[in-house]
């Protein structure tokens, strides 16, 4: 049996607010990566190919952007209660296999695919409540 882990370390980046009824996200690198909204008590946690636009999209959703629309009314309804969003980033990660040890490039979909899924095992074999879904 082959065996694979993945590694990699959360860096928070900031607080979400609200100003004029808009979000304002806390100034994202652009860069490849996987983020993480810490929402109420649960987390969302997705992938991109860059960081900072994809912040943007959560701020201006399109008409037929679902999932930025539903973050979008979850973290505006979230913070208009009171509460703090927190938002947490993965830049760089790496992977074991049979004991060696390689870093993975985020710029490969792939790559960030694994480690997305790697976060969000993580949380439900931890109990944590997941919004992705």
């Amino acid at each position: 049996m082959t065996q694979i882990s993945v590694e990699f370390d959360f860096t928070k980046i900031g607080k979400v607010s609200l100003e004029g009824g808009k979000l304002r996200f806390p100034k994202a690198p652009e860069v490849p990566g996987i983020y993480r909204f810490k929402i109420r008590e649960k987390i969302y946690v997705g992938e991109t190919d860059q960081l900072r636009r994809r912040f943007q999209h959560y701020r201006t959703p399109g008409p037929s952007q679902p999932t930025n629309i539903r973050l979008n009314g979850s973290i505006t309804a979230a913070l208009s209660e009171g509460f703090e969003v927190e938002v947490s980033t993965i830049e760089a990660a790496t992977i074991l296999i049979e004991g060696v040890t390689s870093p993975l490039d985020l710029s490969r979909k792939s790559s960030r695919l694994l480690v997305e899924s790697a976060v969000l095992s993580s949380a439900h074999l931890s109990g944590q409540s997941v919004e992705n879904l």
